[in-house]
């Protein structure tokens, strides 16, 4: 299936595609310059140490390509994505199923658009409320969905992404860019939309707005933003900055309909 996220024309090819519903609204009839292939073909490497450690991959690079080892819980690897200029492969284990697939596609994907574009990913919740493009943000299982689903019920809000958020840099101004990739509510839609405000969502009995300095707003970004390699910290830190820039709301709410309220007064105001 050839598809497009951000601007990019992909050739993607996975084993499990079917299931891929949100797949079929980026379907494009373009030809591709980007290409991802998943298989359950058996791969091993000799590796050594690895650029990257994280809890649930490593990074290693050879010959001029990344490769990225998918681990589960007890550390043992059951995937290997490469990474090759416009090319990315996944190796698969034979016992994977759509959502282990789901998982390494999302890299690979975001591996693409964030070397070949000015974006990076934001864990986040985005909606489109009159012409406005708001992501709703937070640790997971604070409520960013649930938030999100306020807005739906009492407003003609649009959600554009309810968990994986391409946000872009273009002519000076941040994009909300959407893709199929969404989290575990599978809540997505293909409208594009400017990024006007951030909502970092806590857990309060009682709605209460409360302000906080540029410092804090970064240290809150920091915490749902992936942070890349060195050879693309100058591109991420311009997005960065731009997106301190913009009105960030530090907002500890319950899920009734005074929070939707109290919140979309305030947004209002920023909109005059």
């Amino acid at each position: 299936m050839i598809i497009s996220v951000a601007d990019l024309v992909i050739d993607i090819n996975l084993i499990y595609e079917n299931e891929f519903k949100t797949l079929a609204d980026y379907r494009v009839n373009s030809i591709p310059s980007y290409f991802i292939k998943s298989s359950f073909d058996s791969f091993n490497l000799e590796l050594n140490e690895p650029f990257m450690r994280t809890e649930f991959y490593d990074k290693y690079r050879i010959d001029n390509k990344t490769i990225q080892t998918q681990k589960n819980q007890d550390g043992k690897i059951y995937a290997y994505i490469i990474y090759d200029g416009n090319n990315v492969i996944i190796y698969n284990d034979k016992n994977n199923t759509f959502v282990e697939e789901y998982l390494l596609s999302q890299y690979a994907i975001f591996y693409l658009v964030c070397e070949n574009t000015d974006s990076l990913l934001f864990h986040s919740s985005t909606i489109k409320y009159k012409n406005i493009g708001i992501a709703f943000s937070a640790k997971s299982g604070t409520g960013k969905s649930t938030h999100r689903r306020l807005w739906q019920k009492y407003s003609d809000a649009i959600p554009i992404n309810d968990d994986k958020n391409i946000i872009t840099l273009k002519n000076d101004k941040l994009y909300i860019t959407p893709n199929p990739w969404c989290g575990k509510h599978f809540v997505e839609n293909n409208i594009n939309s400017t990024l006007d405000v951030i909502v970092f969502l806590f857990q309060s009995k009682d709605n209460i707005i409360k302000n906080i300095s540029k410092a804090q707003g970064f240290k809150l970004l920091l915490g749902q933003i992936v942070v890349p390699n060195d050879d693309n910290m100058d591109k991420w830190n311009r997005i960065v900055d731009k997106i301190l820039e913009l009105p960030i709301i530090y907002y500890g709410c319950n899920m009734e309909y005074e929070a939707f309220k109290i919140l979309n007064e305030r947004i209002e105001e920023i909109d005059k």
